[in-house]
């Protein structure tokens, strides 16, 4: 499931459409991983938020932070562990035409 804020709702909701994310837009993904016995559990959350112009070209100003279940942060752009947060927009650049955002397929997007 994606989460957006108040901020960026209006232009999540255009899905590909979405041009560029309000400055503030912040989007976060619950995740969850399955261990050998198929049994489920509580993955990292995953953040991003469009922070101003000029906040890092590298990312589009995108800020990524993966947060783990028990609220241990893996990483935060520009911040403690950035490092570990490289991985997020180099798999984001395959959508730099939604401003780096992917979205649900369209079967499971609510409106």
């Amino acid at each position: 499931m994606n989460y957006t804020n108040d901020i960026g709702a209006k232009a999540y909701a255009k899905y590909e459409e979405i041009g560029s994310a309000p400055i503030g837009t912040t989007s976060a993904k619950a995740s969850f991983v399955v261990d050998a016995k198929g049994q489920a559990s509580l993955g990292p959350l995953f953040i991003m938020e469009k922070m101003t112009r000029g906040f890092n070209a590298a990312t589009a100003d995108w800020r990524y932070a993966m947060v783990m279940p028990g609220g241990q942060t893996v990483g935060l752009t520009g911040g403690a562990g950035s490092d570990a947060m490289t991985f997020c927009h180099d798999c984001h650049t395959g959508a730099e035409d939604a401003d780096y955002l992917f979205f649900l397929p369209e079967e499971v997007r609510a409106r």
